[in-house]
């Protein structure tokens, strides 16, 4: 560094045509960066609000709807939810489901009994257990379940897809 001169001075000095251009040119893509994170957060905003009327909650667009009486405007859940069947299919629906479920798991058992010895095994099997174990007390309560507790179980397995 040459005596007497800054390094402030230095770098007005050594300006260059590349990097004016490129001092000119990156705040055009910081823009054109910032667009278009604005634009994706306005494309999320809008498939959120789009989502939200047609997921079924208990908002004002599902009471208006149902209050029309027209059977097009009926979710899908709606109209399984009015046409459940009888109490006694209900229940062996359900303890059907649940004892493929009962099943599939002594399998997942089976399989790990094998690999015992590998770490981690003995928890996954004492998982497997405890579902099992869970499922066959729900199996045991179905039998002396009220209707209320049948139709909730067999909405959420049946009509929702959810998991027990």
């Amino acid at each position: 560094m040459p005596s007497g001169s800054s390094p402030d001075k230095q770098a007005e000095t050594n300006d260059s045509p590349e990097t004016a251009h490129l001092v000119v040119t990156q705040p055009e893509k910081f823009q054109g960066l910032l667009d278009t994170i604005s634009l994706m957060d306005k494309v999320s905003e809008r498939m959120g609000e789009d989502r939200s009327g047609d997921m079924g909650s208990s908002g004002s667009g599902a009471v208006g709807s149902s209050s029309q009486g027209d059977d097009n405007t009926q979710s899908a859940r709606a109209q399984a939810i009015a046409n459940l069947p009888e109490l006694a299919v209900m229940r062996s629906d359900l303890s059907s489901y649940i004892q493929k479920e009962i099943k599939v798991l002594r399998k997942q058992v089976r399989r790990k009994a094998y690999r015992a010895s590998k770490p981690g095994s003995a928890h996954q099997l004492n998982e497997l257990y405890g579902k099992i174990r869970r499922l066959n007390s729900l199996l045991s309560e179905l039998m002396e379940a009220s209707v209320d507790v049948l139709k909730r179980i067999f909405i959420r397995v049946f009509i929702d897809r959810q998991s027990l």
